[in-house]
């Protein structure tokens, strides 16, 4: 019974229509899910964009979260934490997201997973925090008094970021402003980027998070001919939102040529923290 309640609302979630993603097999504690090649979610190159392996990892964690949970109880459903390690490019090919759940405790599910390609090498692995706690009713605590990057005047115009390819021009990310090591950018929350309760979804997000940690990357490393990639992230779900949002992203430190930066996502109108984590980048740039 959890399979198809599962299943059935896993088909409303309208971001997961946006991305075309297909399920292939959904089994007690295990989903599977394609992601068939688009140029739209791609990178200059045919390279899948690491936003969009990220949100397909998200998804299939969520799916197979949901295979054992009392859905129709209407818990308090959500991501906790969510950490990636990319470790090949995807280009100009589909792939495939196997997650799932090693360990259920009483709310709290801890699960694993991998996108791979058709020749089965690993594209990523994830590991996932997933909650479905019941507070009979009652709202659950909140203590919230965020320390927020300072915000920065505009310094440089604006990168338009064609670089990064198609899949920021399908989530409609937008620059706000950028300088040395830092960059802000938007993201709206329409009917795309949402999950089935109507709220932003937590791929959305991750993909948020990883492209800013990209960009705040190259305003260091602006060579040209230099190659860059995600190496590693890892973010916090900390609360859900029905609004646009602000990703900013600061590069903590630069060790030739890997780039370690923090990012925060809030909304755009009240600064509400959203999630935050950080993004390990790569640029291997000419000599």
């Amino acid at each position: 019974m959890h399979i198809e309640h599962a299943t059935s609302r896993f088909h409303r979630i309208a971001y997961a229509t946006f991305l075309g993603v297909n399920i292939v097999e959904v089994a007690p504690e295990r989903a599977i899910l394609a992601l068939p090649f688009q140029t739209a979610h791609t990178n200059t190159g045919g390279i899948l964009n690491g936003g969009a392996s990220a949100s397909l990892l998200n998804l299939a964690g969520t799916l197979a979260a949901w295979t054992g949970i009392n859905l129709p109880a209407e818990p308090f459903l959500g991501s906790v934490d969510f950490a990636i390690q990319y470790q090949s490019a995807a280009i100009n090919e589909d792939v495939v997201a196997s997650a799932t759940v090693r360990r259920r405790g009483r709310d709290l599910f801890f699960l694993e997973g991998t996108v791979r390609n058709a020749a089965d090498t690993p594209i990523c692995t994830g590991l996932m925090i997933y909650r479905a706690p019941d507070y009979a009713g009652h709202p659950p605590r909140l203590y919230a008094k965020p320390a927020l990057i300072p915000e920065l005047l505009p310094v440089a115009p604006a990168d338009p970021m064609l670089r990064f390819g198609d899949f920021i021009r399908k989530l409609d990310i937008a620059t706000v402003y950028e300088s040395p090591g830092r960059t802000c950018l938007t993201m709206p929350c329409t009917a795309q980027h949402v999950d089935e309760r109507g709220q932003m979804h937590e791929g959305a997000l991750a993909a948020l998070l990883d492209i800013a940690g990209t960009a705040a990357s190259w305003t260091l490393a602006k060579q040209p001919g230099a190659r860059g990639a995600t190496v590693g992230m890892q973010l916090s779900y900390l609360n859900a939102t029905q609004e646009p949002v602000m990703a900013d992203a600061y590069v903590q430190q630069r060790s030739e040529e890997l780039f370690f930066s923090t990012v925060q996502i809030t909304t755009v109108a009240t600064r509400q923290l959203v999630a935050m984590g950080n993004v390990s980048y790569r640029i291997l740039e000419p000599r």
